[in-house]
C-alpha cells in the first residue's frame, strides 16, 4: 500500500485549503477538518501511516495512542502542549514548529493586521485616521499592525512589555507605554492587544473605548473581567483570507520538509 504523504488534522479553513495546494504540487493528501485527537484518528494513522502529519496551530484536543505517532516519519504543529510534547518524544518525532518559521510568522502577520482592519471597518469603528490608538505587543503582529495604522494616518502608541520591545518602537517613532504605567490619561483610545496574556483590567484606572483583541483565547482581559466593547478576533488569516493564509501555510510546510 502506498503511504499518503500528508495527513493534515484541523478545522480551520486554511487547512482544508493548504490541503489543496498540496495536492497540486503532486502530493497525496488527506484531512481531518476536526480539533481533535481521538480513537478515530488512531485509526486513521494505523490504516494509512502518512508520511508527514500536521496539527493545527493549537494542540487538538486529545492525544494519540501509544504507537500511533511512530507510524509517521515527520510531525508539523504550531505549539505543542505538556502532552502532545511528552507523545512526540515517546515516538522519538522531533516537532518541527511552522509558528517558529519566520517567513511564515511575518507572512501571517500581515494577514492578520489586514484581517484586523477589515475587521474593524465591518464593526461600524468609523475611520482610522486622525484617531488616536494603543498596540499592545510589540512582537511580528504587534510590529505589523502599528505599521499598517500609523501609514493610513493613525496616531499610534505601542504598550510594550520588554525593554528592547520598548527601545524598538520608540527607535521607530511611536509614542510607548508599559504594562504598568497605564492610566487615566489613555482612557478613551481604541486597543488592539497581540499579548498573549490576561493582562488587562478595564475597570482600573487604564479603559480603552473599543478593544481589539488579536491574541489566543483566553484573550487579554483578566478572570471575571468584562468591557462593553469587547471583541476576541483569533486566527483571522484563517478566517478572512483562507486561500491566501493556506497557500503561505503550505510553502512554510514544504520549506521545512526540505
Amino acid at each position: 500500500m502506498t503511504r499518503p504523504d500528508w495527513l493534515i488534522i484541523g478545522s480551520d479553513a486554511r487547512f482544508s485549503k493548504a490541503a489543496d495546494h498540496l495536492r497540486k504540487k503532486g502530493y497525496t493528501v488527506l484531512h481531518d477538518a476536526r480539533d481533535r485527537w481521538d480513537n478515530k484518528t488512531d485509526a486513521l494513522m494505523l490504516n494509512e501511516k502518512p508520511v508527514r502529519v500536521v496539527l493545527p496551530i493549537h494542540p487538538p484536543e486529545g492525544s494519540p495512542a501509544i504507537g500511533v505517532l511512530d507510524k509517521t516519519d515527520r510531525l508539523f504543529a504550531g505549539k505543542l502542549d505538556e502532552a502532545w510534547e511528552k507523545a512526540s518524544e515517546l515516538a522519538g518525532r522531533a516537532p518541527r514548529l511552522y509558528l517558529q518559521e519566520e517567513r511564515f510568522i511575518w507572512q501571517n502577520a500581515s494577514l492578520t493586521a489586514e484581517g484586523f482592519l477589515a475587521t474593524f471597518y465591518r464593526s461600524g469603528g468609523g475611520t482610522v485616521a486622525g484617531r488616536q490608538w494603543i498596540v499592545a505587543g510589540y512582537g511580528r503582529v504587534g510590529k505589523t499592525t502599528a505599521r499598517l495604522l500609523r501609514a493610513m494616518g493613525a496616531d499610534v502608541t505601542v504598550l510594550a512589555r520588554s525593554p528592547s520591545q520598548t527601545a524598538e518602537a520608540l527607535t521607530e517613532g511611536f509614542g510607548i507605554l508599559d504594562i504598568e504605567g497605564t492610566g487615566s490619561g489613555e482612557n478613551g483610545r481604541i486597543l488592539v492587544n497581540t499579548i498573549p496574556s490576561q493582562w488587562l483590567d478595564p475597570s482600573g484606572p487604564f479603559n480603552p473605548s473599543r478593544i481589539y483583541d488579536l491574541a489566543s483565547v483566553p484573550g487579554c482581559l483578566k478572570p471575571g473581567a468584562a468591557h462593553e466593547y469587547y471583541r476576541l478576533l483569533p486566527a483571522l488569516p484563517g478566517r478572512l483570507f483562507p486561500d491566501e493564509a493556506a497557500r503561505v501555510l503550505s510553502e512554510a510546510l514544504c520549506r521545512m520538509d526540505s
